[in-house]
């Protein structure tokens, strides 16, 4: 499908691929996220799922350390391993236990997920903060070609009409996934539990894919992965734009509370409560979130 564009309320347009009922960046291939189904899982793969801007490079690079009993920097990109972008020719040649990563739906995914005793690392990130993050980037790529505000660009992606689309219903999507297929062993991993203490919660992943990691590795891990070193080590291997790497950013949480004004906190809170009424994360980013 060719590269469609989306106007917000003040006529500003954004850049987008529309696949079938997918809307993502102009820039991946369509081939590539149409044969994603195709794509062979094996019972040791650690697929890395979540919604934009939620830690994904942070925890690709932490696991995969993990794996290989070290820090050295990962001398890639996650995106070499990500399901929607890499042709499924290269994935296969990965050595196992492979760690791939998706902001896909479940079923647009490879349909041995549905039978495969492969392990999920589901990330969760507070949405206000996840959607400020997006917009940062997404106003900043030539690719996308976006120059609106913030407050008309956050209505369309509440509305899930942008990149990637809905939080709400990626989240609710893969929670219901998780019961539908007993199979598939996920960790749920807290982006804002893991800025408070990321030593604990780096072992809980650690226990979780049955690695024996050293506290000590684990610090050092923890120590590497820090953001300001991540920014300079990973250069590198990221994608540029204009000399820069845009994916990383402050790393922070509780940044969106310079962003929201409170017409756009009152509308989320009741986009947020009617959205996610009986889900198991509910409560989690309701009301108030303290800024750590």
């Amino acid at each position: 499908m060719p590269v469609i564009q989306i106007k917000d309320s003040e006529g500003y347009s954004m850049r987008m691929r529309e696949v079938g009922e997918n809307r993502i960046p102009p820039d991946f291939p369509e081939d590539v996220i149409q044969e994603v189904p195709k794509l062979k899982i094996r019972d040791d793969d650690i697929v890395i799922a979540n919604w934009m801007r939620s830690g994904t490079h942070w925890v690709f690079e932490m696991i995969s350390m993990l794996l290989n009993g070290n820090t050295e920097t990962i001398p890639k990109k996650k995106e070499d391993h990500m399901m929607e972008y890499q042709p499924i020719r290269l994935l296969d040649t990965l050595p196992s236990p492979r760690v791939i990563n998706t902001h896909l739906h479940f079923r647009y995914l490879p349909e041995d997920m549905k039978t495969k005793r492969c392990k999920v690392v589901y990330l969760l990130r507070d949405p206000r903060d996840a959607l400020v993050s997006f917009y940062t980037l997404q106003s900043s790529r030539p690719a996308v070609g976006y120059d609106g505000k913030w407050k008309n660009w956050a209505a369309l992606c509440l509305k899930g009409e942008l990149i990637w689309g809905s939080w709400f219903d990626h989240v609710r999507d893969w929670e219901r996934v998780f019961h539908e297929y007993p199979n598939l062993d996920v960790h749920f991993w807290y982006y804002e539990d893991m800025k408070k203490n990321p030593l604990e919660e780096l072992r809980k992943v650690s226990m979780f894919l049955g690695i024996n990691s050293s506290e000590e590795l684990l610090q050092a891990i923890v120590d590497k992965c820090h953001i300001e070193r991540m920014k300079s080590d990973k250069l590198p291997y990221e994608w540029l734009e204009n000399g820069e790497c845009k994916h990383y950013e402050k790393g922070v949480a509780g940044s969106w509370k310079q962003i929201f004004t409170v017409e756009q906190y009152e509308e989320f809170e009741k986009l947020y409560r009617q959205k996610m009424s009986g889900s198991k994360f509910e409560s989690r980013y309701r009301g108030p979130v303290e800024v750590l």
